[in-house]
């Protein structure tokens, strides 16, 4: 391939990219982790609590309550694929509530998906939605 040639290559692959290489995040990386709590925030807690035991301003409103991550009963009943299925199509989509709205932006983002699940897990294992334990957010300043 000429010089002329590698250049055109280039650019058409960097150009979508805005003249940056994607970088790939993995699972538990802070940045990724940072965007999964914020998403959280603005989606789900209104409803959901901002600590994910569905007690959240608007869910103390709606009929069925929303539900509290917390119970590991419930935890134990559902796997990943049917909590992603919940948070991308909305609770609709699998026979809950239509008042839990889909989230079609993020069908080709599972990698943040998966930190949104890990979110909600980590109420089953005395943690929060914020992945803080009760004790260790007591000790924050």
């Amino acid at each position: 391939m000429d010089r002329r040639g590698l250049t055109a290559a280039l650019a058409l692959l960097l150009a979508p990219a805005g003249c940056e290489p994607r970088v790939e995040l993995k699972p538990g990386d802070p940045e990724l982790v940072r965007a999964a709590r914020q998403l959280f925030d603005s989606r789900c807690a209104n409803c959901h609590g901002p600590h994910g035991r569905g007690d959240g301003p608007a869910g103390r409103a709606l009929s069925p309550r929303p539900r509290d991550f917390g119970d590991r009963a419930w935890q134990a009943s559902v796997d990943d694929a049917h909590l992603r299925k919940v948070i991308v199509g909305g609770g609709a989509a699998v026979g809950l509530s239509a008042h839990m709205q889909a989230n079609p932006d993020l069908a080709d983002s599972p990698v943040l998906v998966g930190e949104l699940i890990a979110l909600v897990r980590a109420c089953a294992m005395g943690q929060d939605a914020k992945g803080m334990s009760s004790e260790t957010e007591k000790q924050a300043p």
